[in-house]
């Protein structure tokens, strides 16, 4: 199964062949959310954060939103992106 790109932290963490994807990427917590991508600057959607925000945040703190860090784990060597 290809997987498709966190469009947070930037890892290849989401599995669903869904068209309705509602993921929730275990290296970031972002929940994939086509609504949002296409509106990053906008707090809209099931993370209650913008995706600029959430990506600030993975920068800073390594999560999309600093409440969840002990929710997260480091991305595996199969989600690289120049493993993929």
């Amino acid at each position: 199964m290809k997987r498709k790109i966190c469009p947070c932290c930037g890892y290849f963490t989401i599995v669903s062949e869904d068209e309705t994807i509602v993921d929730i990427c275990e290296v970031c917590f972002w929940q994939y959310d086509a609504v949002a991508h296409d509106k990053a600057d906008q707090n809209i959607g099931a993370n209650h954060i913008s995706l600029n925000d959430a990506r600030d945040n993975y920068k800073k703190y390594g999560v999309c939103k600093e409440e969840f860090k002990n929710m997260v784990r480091k991305p595996l060597e199969d989600e690289l992106p120049e493993n993929n």
